[in-house]
Protein backbone atom coordinates (compact mmCIF):
# COMPACT_ATOMS: atom_id res chain seq x y z
CA UNK A 1 0.00 0.00 0.00
CA UNK A 2 1.43 3.62 -1.03
CA UNK A 3 1.90 5.53 2.34
CA UNK A 4 1.83 9.30 2.14
CA UNK A 5 4.71 9.09 4.49
CA UNK A 6 5.69 11.92 7.38
CA UNK A 7 9.50 13.01 8.04
CA UNK A 8 10.53 11.77 11.51
CA UNK A 9 10.94 15.79 11.89
CA UNK A 10 7.19 16.21 11.99
CA UNK A 11 7.93 13.87 15.85
CA UNK A 12 8.39 16.88 17.85
CA UNK A 13 5.35 18.96 16.74
CA UNK A 14 3.17 15.28 16.72
CA UNK A 15 4.56 14.80 20.67
CA UNK A 16 3.37 18.66 21.78
CA UNK A 17 0.01 17.78 20.02
CA UNK A 18 -0.10 14.37 21.75
CA UNK A 19 1.22 15.22 25.36
CA UNK A 20 4.25 13.26 24.62
CA UNK A 21 7.23 15.01 27.07
CA UNK A 22 10.65 14.99 26.43
CA UNK A 23 12.94 15.32 29.72
CA UNK A 24 16.34 16.38 28.89
CA UNK A 25 16.35 14.25 25.61
CA UNK A 26 15.74 14.01 22.60
CA UNK A 27 15.18 12.02 18.87
CA UNK A 28 18.26 11.81 17.14
CA UNK A 29 19.33 10.03 14.02
CA UNK A 30 22.25 7.49 15.18
CA UNK A 31 23.41 6.40 12.01
CA UNK A 32 24.41 2.79 10.47
CA UNK A 33 21.82 0.13 11.39
CA UNK A 34 20.58 1.84 15.04
CA UNK A 35 18.41 4.11 13.18
CA UNK A 36 16.88 6.65 15.57
CA UNK A 37 17.26 6.52 18.93
CA UNK A 38 16.75 8.86 22.19
CA UNK A 39 20.11 11.03 23.16
CA UNK A 40 20.21 13.50 26.84
CA UNK A 41 20.16 16.96 25.96
CA UNK A 42 22.53 17.98 29.05
CA UNK A 43 24.37 15.91 31.21
CA UNK A 44 22.71 14.00 33.94
CA UNK A 45 23.38 11.99 37.43
CA UNK A 46 21.48 9.83 39.20
CA UNK A 47 24.20 8.70 41.99
CA UNK A 48 23.20 9.34 45.65
CA UNK A 49 19.79 10.55 45.32
CA UNK A 50 16.20 9.32 45.25
CA UNK A 51 14.58 11.96 42.58
CA UNK A 52 15.60 9.86 39.38
CA UNK A 53 15.59 11.63 36.59
CA UNK A 54 12.58 11.31 34.19
CA UNK A 55 13.39 11.27 30.15
CA UNK A 56 9.96 10.68 28.45
CA UNK A 57 6.19 10.34 29.51
CA UNK A 58 3.77 9.30 26.87
CA UNK A 59 0.15 9.69 27.72
CA UNK A 60 -2.26 6.55 28.50
CA UNK A 61 -4.93 7.27 25.92
CA UNK A 62 -1.56 6.53 23.04
CA UNK A 63 -0.64 3.14 24.29
CA UNK A 64 -2.04 0.82 21.78
CA UNK A 65 -3.15 -1.87 23.79
CA UNK A 66 -6.18 -4.68 23.47
CA UNK A 67 -8.69 -1.83 25.97
CA UNK A 68 -7.30 0.58 22.85
CA UNK A 69 -8.49 -1.27 19.83
CA UNK A 70 -11.63 -2.62 21.20
CA UNK A 71 -12.59 0.93 22.29
CA UNK A 72 -11.73 2.45 18.63
CA UNK A 73 -13.77 -0.25 17.74
CA UNK A 74 -16.70 1.46 18.88
CA UNK A 75 -16.53 5.00 17.78
CA UNK A 76 -15.10 3.84 14.15
CA UNK A 77 -17.71 2.20 12.63
CA UNK A 78 -15.46 0.79 9.54
CA UNK A 79 -12.63 -0.66 11.66
CA UNK A 80 -15.49 -2.70 13.62
CA UNK A 81 -16.78 -3.88 10.20
CA UNK A 82 -13.28 -5.28 9.73
CA UNK A 83 -13.45 -6.62 13.23
CA UNK A 84 -16.09 -8.01 13.10
CA UNK A 85 -15.29 -9.74 9.95
CA UNK A 86 -11.17 -10.77 10.46
CA UNK A 87 -10.52 -10.15 14.00
CA UNK A 88 -11.16 -11.03 17.66
CA UNK A 89 -8.55 -14.35 16.86
CA UNK A 90 -5.47 -12.78 18.81
CA UNK A 91 -4.63 -9.37 20.39
CA UNK A 92 -1.48 -9.18 17.96
CA UNK A 93 -4.00 -10.23 15.04
CA UNK A 94 -6.26 -7.50 15.97
CA UNK A 95 -3.60 -5.04 16.37
CA UNK A 96 -2.18 -5.73 12.60
CA UNK A 97 -5.92 -4.54 11.54
CA UNK A 98 -5.89 -1.72 13.31
CA UNK A 99 -2.50 -0.93 11.68
CA UNK A 100 -3.53 -1.71 8.50
CA UNK A 101 -6.72 0.50 9.10
CA UNK A 102 -4.11 3.44 10.00
CA UNK A 103 -2.10 3.34 7.00
CA UNK A 104 -5.44 3.48 4.83
CA UNK A 105 -6.55 6.27 6.23
CA UNK A 106 -3.32 7.64 6.09
CA UNK A 107 -3.01 6.52 1.97
CA UNK A 108 -2.75 9.41 -0.37
CA UNK A 109 -5.86 8.28 -1.74
CA UNK A 110 -7.97 10.82 0.35
CA UNK A 111 -11.56 10.56 -1.73
CA UNK A 112 -11.74 6.60 0.45
CA UNK A 113 -13.50 8.33 3.19
CA UNK A 114 -12.76 5.75 5.75
CA UNK A 115 -11.92 5.14 9.47
CA UNK A 116 -11.70 7.60 11.75
CA UNK A 117 -8.05 9.49 11.89
CA UNK A 118 -6.08 8.69 15.10
CA UNK A 119 -3.20 9.89 16.47
CA UNK A 120 -1.36 6.31 15.72
CA UNK A 121 -2.50 7.16 11.73
CA UNK A 122 0.70 10.01 12.25
CA UNK A 123 2.72 8.14 14.20
CA UNK A 124 1.78 5.29 11.64
CA UNK A 125 3.08 7.28 8.91
CA UNK A 126 6.40 8.55 10.22
CA UNK A 127 7.34 4.37 11.08
CA UNK A 128 10.24 2.87 8.91
CA UNK A 129 8.72 0.95 5.49
CA UNK A 130 11.73 -1.66 6.05
CA UNK A 131 12.48 -3.52 9.14
CA UNK A 132 15.51 -5.56 9.71
CA UNK A 133 14.07 -8.42 11.39
CA UNK A 134 14.72 -11.61 8.71
CA UNK A 135 10.96 -12.12 7.42
CA UNK A 136 11.64 -8.82 5.57
CA UNK A 137 15.24 -10.24 3.93
CA UNK A 138 15.38 -10.40 0.48
CA UNK A 139 15.45 -14.14 -0.97
CA UNK A 140 19.40 -13.67 -1.14
CA UNK A 141 19.87 -12.43 2.34
CA UNK A 142 17.70 -15.27 3.99
CA UNK A 143 19.78 -17.87 2.25
CA UNK A 144 22.71 -16.75 4.82
CA UNK A 145 20.45 -18.49 7.53
CA UNK A 146 20.72 -21.87 6.20
CA UNK A 147 21.72 -24.56 8.70
CA UNK A 148 21.08 -21.80 11.49
CA UNK A 149 17.75 -22.12 13.89
CA UNK A 150 16.58 -19.35 12.52
CA UNK A 151 16.05 -21.33 8.64
CA UNK A 152 13.23 -23.33 10.09
CA UNK A 153 11.46 -20.69 11.92
CA UNK A 154 11.93 -17.45 9.15
CA UNK A 155 10.12 -19.95 6.39
CA UNK A 156 7.55 -21.00 8.97
CA UNK A 157 6.79 -17.26 10.17
CA UNK A 158 6.58 -16.49 6.22
CA UNK A 159 4.43 -19.31 5.64
CA UNK A 160 2.18 -18.21 8.72
CA UNK A 161 1.78 -14.52 7.67
CA UNK A 162 0.50 -15.52 3.92
CA UNK A 163 -1.88 -17.81 5.40
CA UNK A 164 -3.02 -15.05 7.66
CA UNK A 165 -3.19 -12.51 4.21
CA UNK A 166 -4.98 -15.32 2.20
CA UNK A 167 -7.80 -15.12 5.30
CA UNK A 168 -7.67 -11.92 5.71
CA UNK A 169 -8.75 -11.54 2.08
CA UNK A 170 -11.13 -14.16 1.92
CA UNK A 171 -12.81 -12.88 5.38
CA UNK A 172 -12.96 -9.01 3.89
CA UNK A 173 -13.97 -9.90 0.48
CA UNK A 174 -17.34 -8.94 1.01
CA UNK A 175 -16.71 -5.83 3.26
CA UNK A 176 -17.81 -2.91 1.20
CA UNK A 177 -14.81 -0.38 2.19
CA UNK A 178 -12.61 -3.20 2.14
CA UNK A 179 -13.49 -4.54 -1.37
CA UNK A 180 -12.90 -1.25 -2.74
CA UNK A 181 -10.24 0.33 -0.82
CA UNK A 182 -8.08 -2.95 -0.76
CA UNK A 183 -8.90 -5.66 -3.13
CA UNK A 184 -10.10 -4.44 -6.40
CA UNK A 185 -7.31 -2.46 -7.27
CA UNK A 186 -4.79 -4.88 -5.39
CA UNK A 187 -3.48 -1.51 -3.30
CA UNK A 188 -2.90 -3.57 -0.12
CA UNK A 189 -0.43 -5.90 -0.53
CA UNK A 190 1.06 -8.82 1.02
CA UNK A 191 4.18 -6.82 1.77
CA UNK A 192 1.79 -4.81 3.53
CA UNK A 193 0.76 -7.33 5.86
CA UNK A 194 4.63 -8.70 6.60
CA UNK A 195 5.66 -4.70 7.47
CA UNK A 196 2.41 -4.12 10.32
CA UNK A 197 3.60 -7.54 11.72
CA UNK A 198 7.24 -6.70 11.79
CA UNK A 199 6.63 -3.37 13.73
CA UNK A 200 4.27 -5.18 16.26
CA UNK A 201 7.26 -7.51 16.83
CA UNK A 202 9.83 -5.15 16.95
CA UNK A 203 7.80 -2.38 19.24
CA UNK A 204 5.60 -4.32 21.28
CA UNK A 205 6.78 -4.76 25.42
CA UNK A 206 4.84 -5.78 28.43
CA UNK A 207 3.33 -3.50 30.73
CA UNK A 208 1.68 -4.49 34.44
CA UNK A 209 -1.96 -4.51 34.05
CA UNK A 210 -2.01 -4.10 30.26
CA UNK A 211 0.14 -6.79 28.94
CA UNK A 212 1.40 -6.72 24.92
CA UNK A 213 1.03 -3.36 23.62
CA UNK A 214 2.76 -0.75 21.70
CA UNK A 215 3.97 2.52 23.00
CA UNK A 216 4.94 5.18 20.67
CA UNK A 217 8.18 6.99 20.61
CA UNK A 218 9.13 5.03 23.73
CA UNK A 219 9.93 2.03 20.82
CA UNK A 220 12.46 4.44 19.19
CA UNK A 221 14.87 3.28 22.44
CA UNK A 222 17.41 1.39 21.47
CA UNK A 223 18.49 -2.07 23.04
CA UNK A 224 22.04 -2.54 25.46
CA UNK A 225 22.96 -5.12 27.13
CA UNK A 226 23.82 -2.57 29.90
CA UNK A 227 21.28 -0.46 29.50
CA UNK A 228 20.89 3.19 31.48
CA UNK A 229 17.15 3.32 31.81
CA UNK A 230 14.07 1.55 32.10
CA UNK A 231 10.57 1.88 31.65
CA UNK A 232 7.41 1.43 34.07
CA UNK A 233 3.71 2.20 34.21
CA UNK A 234 3.11 4.88 36.15
CA UNK A 235 0.10 5.67 38.88
CA UNK A 236 -1.53 7.74 35.77
CA UNK A 237 -1.73 4.67 33.80
CA UNK A 238 1.13 6.18 31.32
CA UNK A 239 4.13 5.12 31.00
CA UNK A 240 7.74 6.92 31.54
CA UNK A 241 11.18 6.44 30.78
CA UNK A 242 13.57 6.89 33.89
CA UNK A 243 17.26 7.07 34.06
CA UNK A 244 18.97 3.96 36.04
CA UNK A 245 20.08 4.46 39.56
CA UNK A 246 23.96 5.47 39.98
CA UNK A 247 24.28 6.42 36.34
CA UNK A 248 26.44 9.41 35.25
CA UNK A 249 25.22 10.77 31.29
CA UNK A 250 26.96 13.39 29.26
CA UNK A 251 25.42 14.85 26.74
CA UNK A 252 24.76 13.74 23.76
CA UNK A 253 24.80 10.23 25.43
CA UNK A 254 22.40 7.63 23.81
CA UNK A 255 19.91 6.56 26.28
CA UNK A 256 19.16 2.33 25.68
CA UNK A 257 16.67 -0.09 27.43
CA UNK A 258 17.24 -3.66 27.76
CA UNK A 259 14.80 -5.66 24.83
CA UNK A 260 15.48 -8.61 27.64
CA UNK A 261 18.56 -10.88 28.83
CA UNK A 262 16.63 -14.31 28.52
CA UNK A 263 16.44 -13.99 24.76
CA UNK A 264 19.24 -15.78 23.01
CA UNK A 265 20.80 -14.12 19.69
CA UNK A 266 18.68 -16.07 17.29
CA UNK A 267 15.10 -14.51 18.81
CA UNK A 268 16.47 -11.29 19.49
CA UNK A 269 17.90 -11.15 15.33
CA UNK A 270 14.00 -12.75 14.94
CA UNK A 271 12.38 -9.97 16.37
CA UNK A 272 14.63 -6.43 16.32
CA UNK A 273 16.40 -7.56 13.70
CA UNK A 274 19.91 -7.73 15.32
CA UNK A 275 22.12 -9.40 17.79
CA UNK A 276 23.59 -7.98 20.70
CA UNK A 277 27.05 -8.99 20.27
CA UNK A 278 28.18 -8.38 23.90
CA UNK A 279 25.31 -10.58 25.30
CA UNK A 280 26.51 -13.57 27.46
CA UNK A 281 23.52 -15.46 26.24
CA UNK A 282 24.72 -18.40 24.21
CA UNK A 283 21.99 -20.61 23.59
CA UNK A 284 19.44 -21.92 20.22
CA UNK A 285 16.19 -23.48 19.86
CA UNK A 286 15.54 -26.62 17.43
CA UNK A 287 12.46 -27.90 16.51
CA UNK A 288 12.27 -32.28 16.88
CA UNK A 289 9.70 -34.46 15.41
CA UNK A 290 8.69 -37.95 15.85
CA UNK A 291 10.50 -40.36 13.98
CA UNK A 292 8.44 -41.23 10.69
CA UNK A 293 8.12 -44.67 11.41
CA UNK A 294 6.83 -44.26 15.03
CA UNK A 295 3.13 -46.21 14.31
CA UNK A 296 2.67 -43.56 17.65
CA UNK A 297 4.23 -40.59 16.48
CA UNK A 298 1.46 -38.37 15.42
CA UNK A 299 -0.19 -39.29 18.42
CA UNK A 300 2.59 -38.00 21.09
CA UNK A 301 2.90 -34.68 18.92
CA UNK A 302 -1.04 -34.60 19.11
CA UNK A 303 -1.44 -35.22 22.61
CA UNK A 304 2.15 -33.57 23.82
CA UNK A 305 0.81 -29.78 25.95
CA UNK A 306 3.91 -27.67 24.89
CA UNK A 307 6.25 -26.57 21.34
CA UNK A 308 8.16 -30.14 20.52
CA UNK A 309 11.43 -27.55 20.67
CA UNK A 310 14.81 -28.91 21.69
CA UNK A 311 16.66 -26.06 23.98
CA UNK A 312 20.01 -25.73 24.16
CA UNK A 313 22.25 -23.17 26.44
CA UNK A 314 25.69 -22.44 27.30
CA UNK A 315 26.19 -22.13 30.63
CA UNK A 316 29.66 -20.89 31.93
CA UNK A 317 31.38 -23.28 29.46
CA UNK A 318 28.86 -26.31 30.73
CA UNK A 319 26.18 -27.55 28.24
CA UNK A 320 22.91 -28.08 29.10
CA UNK A 321 19.54 -28.46 27.24
CA UNK A 322 15.83 -29.23 28.07
CA UNK A 323 12.98 -30.84 25.49
CA UNK A 324 9.92 -32.33 27.55
CA UNK A 325 8.77 -33.30 24.64
CA UNK A 326 11.91 -35.80 23.74
CA UNK A 327 10.74 -37.64 26.78
CA UNK A 328 7.59 -38.64 25.56
CA UNK A 329 9.04 -39.24 21.96
CA UNK A 330 11.38 -41.69 23.04
CA UNK A 331 8.88 -44.18 25.06
CA UNK A 332 6.81 -47.11 23.46
CA UNK A 333 4.18 -49.57 24.03
CA UNK A 334 6.70 -51.81 25.12
CA UNK A 335 8.09 -49.29 27.84
CA UNK A 336 4.22 -48.75 29.00
CA UNK A 337 2.86 -45.63 26.85
CA UNK A 338 -0.17 -45.93 25.96
CA UNK A 339 -3.23 -43.92 23.75
CA UNK A 340 -6.59 -44.11 24.19
CA UNK A 341 -9.95 -42.67 22.81
CA UNK A 342 -12.31 -43.02 26.04
CA UNK A 343 -16.43 -44.51 24.61
CA UNK A 344 -18.58 -41.94 26.55
CA UNK A 345 -21.98 -42.38 27.95
CA UNK A 346 -23.56 -40.54 24.58
CA UNK A 347 -21.71 -42.59 22.25
CA UNK A 348 -18.76 -39.81 21.47
CA UNK A 349 -15.64 -40.58 21.90
CA UNK A 350 -13.21 -38.13 24.85
CA UNK A 351 -10.02 -36.09 23.49
CA UNK A 352 -6.55 -38.33 23.34
CA UNK A 353 -5.49 -39.81 26.50
CA UNK A 354 -1.99 -40.46 27.05
CA UNK A 355 -1.78 -43.24 29.74
CA UNK A 356 1.84 -43.93 31.16
CA UNK A 357 2.14 -47.29 33.57
CA UNK A 358 -1.80 -47.32 33.68
CA UNK A 359 -1.57 -43.94 35.05
CA UNK A 360 -3.44 -41.18 32.91
CA UNK A 361 -1.06 -38.49 32.01
CA UNK A 362 -3.22 -36.64 29.52
CA UNK A 363 -2.61 -33.54 31.62
CA UNK A 364 1.17 -33.92 32.66
CA UNK A 365 2.32 -35.20 28.90
CA UNK A 366 5.47 -32.00 29.61
CA UNK A 367 6.56 -34.03 33.37
CA UNK A 368 7.63 -37.21 31.17
CA UNK A 369 11.38 -36.64 32.53
CA UNK A 370 10.49 -36.85 36.12
CA UNK A 371 8.01 -39.76 35.46
CA UNK A 372 10.55 -42.33 34.13
CA UNK A 373 13.22 -41.00 36.79
CA UNK A 374 11.76 -43.32 39.55
CA UNK A 375 11.71 -46.62 36.83
CA UNK A 376 13.88 -49.34 36.69
CA UNK A 377 14.74 -48.71 33.01
CA UNK A 378 15.79 -44.95 34.05
CA UNK A 379 19.40 -45.11 32.92
CA UNK A 380 18.38 -46.88 29.40
CA UNK A 381 15.97 -44.08 29.19
CA UNK A 382 18.59 -41.54 29.53
CA UNK A 383 20.58 -43.15 27.23
CA UNK A 384 18.15 -42.94 24.41
CA UNK A 385 17.40 -39.40 25.31
CA UNK A 386 21.15 -38.78 24.62
CA UNK A 387 21.13 -40.59 21.65
CA UNK A 388 18.58 -39.09 20.13
CA UNK A 389 19.94 -35.74 21.28
CA UNK A 390 23.04 -35.96 19.74
CA UNK A 391 20.98 -37.63 16.44
CA UNK A 392 19.38 -34.33 16.43
CA UNK A 393 22.55 -32.14 16.76
CA UNK A 394 24.46 -33.69 14.34
CA UNK A 395 21.57 -33.82 11.74
CA UNK A 396 22.12 -29.42 12.80
CA UNK A 397 25.43 -29.37 12.17
CA UNK A 398 25.53 -31.18 8.85
CA UNK A 399 23.38 -28.51 7.29
CA UNK A 400 25.46 -25.84 8.74
CA UNK A 401 28.65 -27.51 6.77
CA UNK A 402 26.50 -28.50 3.88
CA UNK A 403 25.41 -25.01 3.26
CA UNK A 404 28.51 -23.08 3.66
CA UNK A 405 29.31 -22.96 -0.12
CA UNK A 406 25.89 -21.85 -1.24
CA UNK A 407 26.02 -19.04 1.87
CA UNK A 408 29.77 -18.08 0.45
CA UNK A 409 28.03 -17.62 -3.03
CA UNK A 410 25.78 -14.55 -2.00
CA UNK A 411 27.48 -13.24 1.12
CA UNK A 412 29.90 -10.92 -0.27
CA UNK A 413 26.89 -9.75 -3.39
CA UNK A 414 25.37 -6.53 -3.70
CA UNK A 415 21.67 -8.38 -2.92
CA UNK A 416 23.18 -8.71 0.85
CA UNK A 417 23.24 -5.80 3.25
CA UNK A 418 26.45 -5.34 4.95
CA UNK A 419 24.45 -5.58 8.47
CA UNK A 420 22.27 -8.63 7.31
CA UNK A 421 25.26 -10.29 6.13
CA UNK A 422 27.21 -9.40 9.86
CA UNK A 423 24.71 -10.49 11.67
CA UNK A 424 23.96 -13.72 10.10
CA UNK A 425 27.59 -14.48 10.09
CA UNK A 426 27.97 -14.05 13.58
CA UNK A 427 25.06 -16.05 14.24
CA UNK A 428 26.56 -19.01 12.13
CA UNK A 429 29.61 -18.99 13.71
CA UNK A 430 28.24 -18.74 17.48
CA UNK A 431 25.33 -21.38 16.77
CA UNK A 432 27.60 -23.47 14.91
CA UNK A 433 30.51 -23.32 18.29
CA UNK A 434 27.42 -24.14 20.90
CA UNK A 435 26.11 -27.24 18.34
CA UNK A 436 29.82 -28.47 18.26
CA UNK A 437 30.09 -27.89 22.62
CA UNK A 438 26.62 -30.04 22.60
CA UNK A 439 27.90 -32.91 20.37
CA UNK A 440 30.97 -33.58 22.55
CA UNK A 441 29.10 -32.87 25.77
CA UNK A 442 26.41 -35.52 24.32
CA UNK A 443 29.23 -37.78 23.90
CA UNK A 444 30.40 -37.66 27.12
CA UNK A 445 27.29 -38.27 28.80
CA UNK A 446 26.36 -41.48 27.02
CA UNK A 447 30.15 -42.92 27.37
CA UNK A 448 29.23 -42.76 31.36
CA UNK A 449 25.79 -44.28 31.08
CA UNK A 450 27.18 -46.82 28.91
CA UNK A 451 28.60 -47.82 32.18
CA UNK A 452 25.52 -48.11 34.33
CA UNK A 453 25.02 -51.84 35.37
CA UNK A 454 20.71 -51.08 34.33
CA UNK A 455 22.03 -50.58 30.67
CA UNK A 456 24.67 -53.32 30.46
CA UNK A 457 21.68 -55.80 31.56
CA UNK A 458 19.29 -54.45 29.65
CA UNK A 459 21.58 -54.59 26.16
CA UNK A 460 22.47 -58.10 27.49
CA UNK A 461 18.71 -58.84 27.35
CA UNK A 462 18.57 -57.94 23.73
CA UNK A 463 21.82 -60.53 23.05
CA UNK A 464 21.20 -63.61 24.59
CA UNK A 465 24.39 -64.69 23.61
CA UNK A 466 26.66 -61.80 24.71
CA UNK A 467 27.72 -61.77 28.52
CA UNK A 468 26.42 -58.22 30.37
CA UNK A 469 29.98 -57.61 30.51
CA UNK A 470 30.89 -57.78 26.32
CA UNK A 471 28.00 -55.17 25.80
CA UNK A 472 30.82 -52.37 26.82
CA UNK A 473 32.64 -53.15 23.71
CA UNK A 474 30.16 -51.92 21.10
CA UNK A 475 30.86 -48.76 19.15
CA UNK A 476 28.91 -45.32 20.03
CA UNK A 477 27.28 -45.87 16.66
CA UNK A 478 25.56 -49.23 17.32
CA UNK A 479 24.75 -48.11 20.31
CA UNK A 480 23.00 -44.55 18.83
CA UNK A 481 21.09 -47.29 16.08
CA UNK A 482 19.88 -49.34 19.27
CA UNK A 483 18.56 -46.23 21.12
CA UNK A 484 16.82 -44.56 18.10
Amino acid sequence: MHRDKLLITALPAWCKLNDVNFLDSRVKDLGGSKGFGLVTERALNSKGTFDIPTLLTVPRDLILCAEAVEEHGKADQHFRQLLDAAGGKSLRGDVLLFLLMQMTIGSPNRNQNVGLSTAWTAYANMLADVVPVPSMWSEEERILLLGTSLETAVNAKLAALLREFEALREQTAMVSWCKKCWWDNEALQFEDWILVDAWYRSRCLELPDIGECMVPVLDMVNHSSQPNAYFEHTSSNGVSLLMRPNMELEVGSEIAISYGTSKSEAEMLFSYGFIDEQSTNKSLALTLEPFPDDPLGKAKKAAFAGPSLLRIYVDQDEIKWECPFLFLMLLNEEDGLEFRMLQQTDGSRSPLKVFWQGSDKSDATETFESLISSHPLSDVFKLRAIALLQDRVRQQLERLYESEDEVDLVADTPFVGPDRRSSAMFLRKSEKSTLEKAFAAADKQKNGLLESEVVLRYLGSMDGEEEPGDQETNSSDELQEDFS
